[in-house]
Order: C-alpha cells, then sequence, then structure tokens
C-alpha cells in the first residue's frame, strides 16, 4: 500500500503517513491490522557538548592576549597599548561569550555586569591618558545607561503586559538623557557656550513616549495599531 498523496510504502497497520501525516483509510472503515515497517520512534541523537565551542573560544582569547602582551614588552620595553587591546577583548568575553556558559542566562544579571566592565575598561583608559573625564563623564553617562537599560529588561522579563507604558516611559527617559549627556559634556570639557541642542531630540523623544502611553490607555486605538502592524 502507497500513500495517496506523497506515494510513500506503507504496512497495512498505518494510520497515518509518516511523512506527510495523511490518513490512508477513510476514518469510519476498519483498518487491517499489520507490522509496521517503520521504527515506533526515532533513534535518540548523540548530544553534541556546547561548551566545547567555548572552551575554544577562551582559549583563542587566552592566548591573543597573551600574545598582545609579549610583543608590547619586546617592542616597547613595557606595557603600554597593550592595556587598551587586551582590556577591550576582556570587555567583548564578558559582554558576548561569558552569558553563554550558562544554560538559561538572566539578562537582568548580566546586562548591569556588562556595563559595569564597560566603566572599568573606561576607567583603566582615563588613568593611562592621564585624563580627568571618567568621573564627571564616562561613570555618570555609563551608569545611567546602565540603570535605564536594566530597567527595561527587567520590566519586559517580569511584567508580561502594558509593554506600550513600558516602552514610553523608556523613550521620555532616554530624552531626558540626552539634556544630562550635554551637561556632562559640558561641564566635564569646559566649553564657553551650552548651545541646548539637546532639547530638540528630548521634545521629540518627550512626544513619541507620550503617544506610546497614550496607546497604552487607549485601547480601540492599541488593537486597531495591533491589527494594522500586525503586532
Amino acid at each position: 500500500m502507497y500513500c495517496i498523496k506523497c506515494g510513500v510504502e506503507l504496512s497495512e497497520s498505518e494510520r497515518v503517513c509518516p511523512l506527510c501525516g495523511t490518513v490512508p483509510y477513510h476514518p469510519d472503515l476498519p483498518s487491517p491490522t499489520g507490522e509496521s515497517p517503520y521504527p515506533s520512534r526515532r533513534p535518540a541523537r548523540r548530544s553534541i557538548n556546547r561548551h566545547v565551542p567555548l572552551y575554544l573560544v577562551t582559549l583563542f582569547v587566552v592566548m591573543l592576549i597573551a600574545q598582545l602582551t609579549v610583543f608590547d614588552l619586546r617592542a616597547g620595553g613595557g606595557l603600554t597599548w597593550s592595556f587598551y587591546a587586551t582590556g577591550g577583548l576582556t570587555f567583548l568575553y564578558i559582554a558576548a561569550v561569558l552569558p553563554l556558559w550558562f544554560r538559561h542566562p538572566n539578562p537582568v544579571i548580566f546586562v548591569p555586569c556588562d556595563f559595569v566592565a564597560l566603566a572599568l575598561y573606561l576607567c583603566i583608559i582615563n588613568l593611562l591618558t592621564g585624563g580627568d573625564w571618567f568621573l564627571s563623564f564616562a561613570f555618570p553617562v555609563v551608569g545611567m545607561l546602565g540603570l535605564v537599560t536594566t530597567a527595561v529588561i527587567t520590566l519586559l522579563k517580569y511584567v508580561h503586559r502594558g509593554y506600550a507604558f513600558i516602552w514610553g516611559g523608556t523613550v521620555i527617559a532616554l530624552g531626558a538623557f540626552v539634556v544630562l549627556l550635554e551637561f556632562f559634556i559640558h561641564i566635564t570639557f569646559s566649553l564657553e557656550h551650552f548651545y541646548f541642542w539637546s532639547l530638540y531630540p528630548c521634545m521629540g523623544c518627550v512626544l513619541v513616549g507620550l503617544f506610546l502611553i497614550f496607546v497604552g490607555i487607549c485601547r480601540p486605538l492599541r488593537e486597531a495599531l495591533a491589527k494594522k502592524f500586525f503586532i
């Protein structure tokens, strides 16, 4: 007996085609019995250790850091530029590779860790270059971005409704962040004039954020937009 749809050979006991799922007999008629030519279950696949690629990537990063350090010592007689390269590689490893070691990485934990690593990397650059911009610019900027990003990720992970309010508040917070960014630039680099350019993106973010909040409040509008954009 063969399937009438895909033509695969069937035994007399097959109630559905194992390939396409077509019923070979009329459901109201009794079907004959017989031994199935196919196994009742698929053989178990061999599991691949997902940590093997991570070991290789980690080994590659460690070897690259060691190579850059040795080259800096031999070429420059000391550790000079290798701090920047090795610090950047370490930050990329923490941000991109470290969460993969866990089966279910929690972004609420790893995202703040990424911002802390970025702040430490910028602090090292500030110390190596003898600058004074870390505490007055890099630290507050990275800190505010880290707080906003962590808050948004936490709400999206644990609050399963009211996404319009979450994104609306996020956009408004980004508008306020732009204003603070201009302020920190002004006091850190001692600019002569305060141009207030940040007010323009801030006003745009506030308008977009208020619109998203209004969408969250107005149910008919929210449903209409969901049907229009398939969301």
